[in-house]
C-alpha cells in the first residue's frame, strides 16, 4: 500500500506526484494524563520522487521538512492499524493532492 502525493523538500521545493510508503507503525495504550485509556498509532513515512525510484534504491529518499512523522489518538484501539494510518496521512496539512496507488 502506498499513496502518491505532493509534498515539500526540505529545501523548500514542492515533489509533485511523490511516492509515500508508512515505514513503520507503533500502537500504545495512554495510561495516565488527560488522554488516559486513549490508543495513540504513531507512524513513520518514507517519501520518495518515485515508485520506480523506490523500487530501484530503497535508501534514496526524499528530505521531506514535515511528511515523516505522525500520530493518531483515539478511544479504540484500532483493528487495522495500516488502513487508520494511511487514512490519517490523507489528511495532513503537509501532504496534498494525494491518490491511492495499489
Amino acid at each position: 500500500m502506498a499513496i502518491q502525493a505532493t509534498v515539500e523538500t526540505q529545501g523548500g521545493l514542492n515533489a509533485t506526484n511523490a511516492y509515500l510508503r508508512i515505514r513503520s507503525i507503533t500502537v500504545l495504550k495512554i495510561v495516565g494524563g488527560t488522554d488516559n485509556n486513549k490508543w495513540k498509532l504513531l507512524y513513520d513515512v518514507d517519501a520518495y520522487i518515485n515508485a520506480t525510484v523506490r523500487n530501484s534504491d530503497p535508501e534514496a529518499k526524499l528530505h521531506t521538512s514535515h511528511a515523516a512523522k505522525f500520530s493518531v489518538t483515539s478511544d479504540t484501539e484500532p483493528s487495522d492499524p495500516m488502513n487508520v494510518a494511511y487514512a490519517n496521512l490523507k489528511t495532513q496539512s503537509t501532504v496534498s493532492n494525494v491518490s491511492d496507488l495499489v
